[in-house]
């Protein structure tokens, strides 16, 4: 300004000067004041007056700035001290510098440059313990690291001088950022250190691309199918077009393509995977990253991975993992870290012993507070120390990080405004998003990230040099949090415009963060039908969790704005998507379920005439189902069929079919239910595949469903055949769909057809994998069941376990949640297996258990094998009487069996009692009971209880 106001072109002959002082501090912006050209905003405060004072200071073409200037513009400039001057309105003179000419810098944007970080203080045992551990791990003893601590307390530092000090090691690092805005985005992590190790530009083309993207997996060996399911990863084309896998396969393959290239980079050099962050780290990410804790003990990896203490690892405990829990610094190390910070320049007393109080150790609080008090004018540099400039205000020091920051950002003004329109985007952001929202010149843009990457507020991120992440989350926090309401709706509402007007891909592959911007900007009109699909995408994607995060984010969004019948149809939308990842992910019998049902049942009787309504009837009456209520349930499912077949919704009506055989089953109404479940199973053949999906609304596909059903019935109807070729048939097509929670439900039945067939190690196996998939997937209800089934087959085929005690406990805790549907079926496996074992007591209370849940609940389908073991405990015990008690108990099992046409159940009461009139000397009569039952049978000749049957027959003569 200076050199150029002379060099204006003037009417008049005279010259113009100008003369310019400048001030740096807090000032109070009111509203604007004059008119016509004359307006302005009115600036009061003490910085204002300043540097009014240090302009009439000036001579003619001068710049004079004052102390807060000069420290902030550092070396930028030249300069001449003007010492300490006397000016109007100030009691002490004040010192004064002149601005002689801009000084010869180097450029300081260089995208790789990496922030100065002070020495690191108080972490040399845990320096020491990961370098160990990376002497293990090259050694191929692979190593597991996890750094928990609270925000700030120095795991991001502690990770930094780790890779300082490999620096000149030959090693492959792969690092991994998770986000707080991503924690509902499948794999974000990974996609980004993809795309920044590719060297992905932002104007690339899709070839461009895919031709970084061969060379980076070249390094890994990777395969064609390999390539191919990371480049759609990445929303890129295919190299190697294949059929369509289902989303489940993708998903598996996926990973399992991630896990390969962490196995072939091992083979190249020792790895160092860097994963941070992990209390914001998506479902899926989480999913890989678990897989990736069990692989790499037999590499030559180190996995270093960082969390707030809010993060519960879901992985085991192994030997080689480590668990490392940061303290906070001891008062000694937070005085050598403020000595580092000052250059060893001493504090004065008072405000050594503030820094430490209001920081509480941890080591981001004191760098940030430290130096705000340094670049402040509270102190006088003396050299070897500091001394105090006047008496200690009470808020010269901020009195919270939070202030600490501002503080920074506010002497950083006018690019303040650029760290709070990030701060707006996230702690990471991308330039060119900025630059849409910001509006700035380039120039001007660049050089404000610039200032802000010299203050250390933003680091670059990437080979580009386009993208960006805050130092901290703190200081993201801080700058967000520095913004008025008003201004933070209108940066989120610009951002929201730029998104879907020049960033398709964003739109595209991550509407939950456009949904967010237009959450944030009160916008919630559109704001719901973002998150709509961005839970259509998560539920299809089967991430269970994001899925139920963003329909609640939609659901909050819709309530905001006014009733009508265009927001039910979207809140029901939405409502409708939610129910079955409840269902899958916390059960019928969980609050968010039942809440979702009501709120959905009362859209549907609102809008009228709604497709879903059959679905929601149906819904609402598996909540019956669940606690084993069957009367109500069959009421419910009843009327849930009859709207459906009303509104010819063959979805709907085939799995209300379904349900209402299901219930048919459980009250031992078998011939009925099996009717009902093969009609059920007749419509879904004609289902086309719109409709086959549809019939997902339960949380599981209605075809595998129904088959599965179907074979328990077969097998207590006496065609144990035909129940397991039935069985085959569910589990193919449920491993062909790729629908976690089908499998694990499928699985889960299997288990118990096998273990009702009396196959303990088959049945083993179907309860191992619906334990796996439960554990994966978070299925609570599949989980607990198949773990009970597991131990007790294991307990069958293996008699020195001891399990059984822990399957009793955790029945009843599971039934004592109100999960009842079924469990007389784990009451009988589980009383059988005390019998077996001699363990009369525990198999009567067992029993009893058994039989009074079915009189409470009409769940009779196993009553007559429960009255039976209860007969079967009696004889083993003898004495006198039990006898004449067992035999009533097995002729009323007999009877109960005939009157549900439960043929297998019969069989066993029958050859029971047969073998009770042997005991007796009545062959004869032993016979003749046993034969008919026997004869009846047309299948199902390999099953233990027809063999014993022949063999008994033939003992008989």
């Amino acid at each position: 300004m200076v050199e150029a106001v002379p060099r204006l072109e003037l009417i008049t002959e005279c010259g113009l000067q100008v003369r310019i002082g400048i001030a740096t501090g807090l000032v109070v912006v009111g509203d604007l004041t004059g008119s016509g050209e004359a307006q302005e905003r009115g600036v009061v405060g003490e910085t204002p007056n300043l540097a009014a004072r240090l302009q009439t200071l000036a001579q003619p073409g001068m710049v004079v700035i004052a102390p807060s200037t000069r420290r902030l513009t550092g070396g930028y400039f030249d300069y001449r001290e003007l010492g300490g001057v006397a000016l109007k309105g100030f009691g002490e003179p004040v010192s004064a510098w002149q601005v002689v000419a801009e000084s010869a810098v180097e450029s300081r944007f260089e995208a790789q440059h990496e922030i100065a970080l002070t020495p690191l203080i108080g972490r040399e045992e845990e320096v020491e313990l990961l370098r160990r551990r990376w002497r293990q791990a090259e050694k191929g003893e692979g190593r597991v690291v996890l750094l928990v601590g609270e925000a700030g307390i120095g795991k991001s530092r502690l990770t930094r001088a780790l890779l300082e000090g490999l620096a000149a090691e030959p090693h492959l690092r792969l690092r991994y950022f998770c986000s707080p805005h991503h924690r509902n985005s499948a794999l974000f992590p990974v996609i980004s250190q993809i795309e920044h190790a590719a060297g992905f530009l932002r104007d690339n083309t899709a070839e461009q691309k895919l031709a970084k993207l061969d060379l980076l997996l070249a390094r890994a060996a990777a395969e064609p199918e390999a390539v191919d399911l990371i480049t759609d990863l990445l929303s890129l084309p295919a190299s190697h077009p294949a059929p369509e896998p289902s989303p489940q396969q993708r998903k598996e393959k996926t990973l399992a393509a991630l896990l390969a290239q962490v196995d072939g980079l091992a083979q190249e050099q020792p790895v160092l995977i860097l994963f941070e962050d992990l209390h914001w780290i998506d479902p899926t990410s989480l999913e890989l990253l678990t897989a990736i804790v069990d692989r790499v003990q037999r590499l030559p990896v180190l996995l270093l991975a960082t969390a707030r203490p809010e993060f519960m690892p879901p992985w085991p405990s192994h030997a080689h993992v480590t668990a490392l829990s940061l303290t906070r610094l001891s008062r000694r190390e937070c005085v050598a870290l403020v000595e580092q910070i000052t250059g060893g320049k001493v504090l004065p007393d008072e405000i050594l012993e503030q820094i430490l109080a209001r920081t509480d150790g941890v080591a981001l609080f004191i760098e940030e507070l430290t130096k705000t008090v340094i670049e402040g004018d509270m102190l006088i540099d003396m050299g070897d120390r500091y001394t105090m400039a006047g008496p200690l205000p009470s808020l010269a020091i901020p009195t919270t990080l939070h202030d600490s920051l501002m503080a920074r950002l506010d002497r950083l003004a006018p690019v303040k405004e650029v760290a709070q329109i990030a701060a707006c985007i996230g702690r990471d952001f991308d330039y060119d998003l900025l630059a849409a929202v910001s509006g700035m010149p380039e120039d001007g843009l660049r050089s404000a990230l610039e200032a802000l990457r010299h203050a250390e507020l933003v680091i670059p991120r990437g080979l580009s040099g386009e993208l960006f992440s805050f130092k901290h989350a703190l200081v993201r926090d801080a700058a967000y949090a520095g913004l008025l309401k008003s201004r933070r709706v209108q940066l989120h509402a610009a951002i929201a415009r730029a998104i879907e007007q020049s960033f398709a891909h964003l739109v595209e592959t991550e509407p939950e963060t456009l949904a967010h911007h237009l959450t944030e900007a009160g916008l919630p009109e559109k704001a719901a039908g973002y998150w709509l699909r961005a839970g259509k995408i998560a539920a299809s994607r089967y991430a269970n969790i994001e899925a139920i995060a963003h329909m609640r984010r939609g659901i909050e969004a819709v309530r905001r704005f006014p009733s009508g019948a265009t927001n039910d149809r979207l809140e029901l939308d939405l409502q409708f998507v939610l129910g079955p990842c409840l269902i899958a992910t916390q059960g019928v019998r969980s609050n968010a379920y039942a809440a979702t049902v009501t709120r959905a049942r009362e859209l549907c009787e609102r809008l009228g005439d709604t497709p879903e309504y059959p679905h929601v009837i149906q819904w609402s009456a598996y909540m019956h189902f669940v606690r084993a209520e069957l009367p109500q349930a069959l009421d419910g499912f009843t009327a849930a069929l009859g709207l459906a077949e009303a509104a010819e919704n063959r979805p709907a009506a085939v799995n209300a079919m379904r349900t209402v055989g299901a219930t048919l089953l459980f009250m031992g109404r078998l011939v009925e239910g099996r009717r009902m479940l093969e009609r059920s199973l007749a419509e879904f053949d004609m289902c086309d595949e719109a409709e086959s999906l549809a019939t997902r609304a339960t949380a599981w596909d209605a075809g595998v469903a129904g088959n599965l059903q179907l074979s328990w019935t077969l097998w207590a109807l006496g065609y144990p055949d035909m129940a397991r070729a039935r069985m085959g048939v569910a589990l193919q097509r449920a491993e062909a769909i790729g629908h976690p929670h089908t499998e694990a439900y499928g699985a889960y039945y299997a288990s118990v057809l096998h273990a009702f067939c009396r196959a303990p190690a088959v049945a083993h196996a179907h309860a191992e994998r619906c334990l796996a998939l439960s554990e994966e997937h978070g299925f609570e209800l599949w989980r607990n069941r198949s773990r009970a089934v597991r131990r007790i087959c294991a307990n069958q085929f293996d008699p020195s376990s001891d399990s059984l005690a822990a399957v009793s406990g955790e029945l009843a805790e599971f039934v004592g949640t109100g999960y009842q549907i079924s469990s007389t079926a784990l009451y009988a496996l589980l009383s059988q297996a005390f019998l077996a074992r001699r363990q009369l007591m525990s198999a009567r209370e067992i029993v009893g258990k058994g039989l009074a849940t079915a009189e409470q609940t009409s769940e009779r389908f196993l009553e007559a094998e429960l009255l039976r073991q209860k007969a079967r405990a009696l004889v083993i015990e003898g004495g006198p009487g039990v006898l004449t008690d067992a035999q009533k108990l097995l002729e009323e099992s007999r009877a109960l069996a005939q009157s549900q046409k439960a043929r297998s159940l019969e069989l066993r009461a029958a050859a029971d009692l047969a073998r009770l009139h042997r005991d007796q000397g009545r062959y004869a009569e032993a016979r003749e009971l046993l034969t008919p039952v026997y004869s009846w049978f047309t299948e199902g000749f390999d099953t233990p209880d027809l063999q014993e049957a022949k063999a008994l027959l033939e003992e008989l003569g």
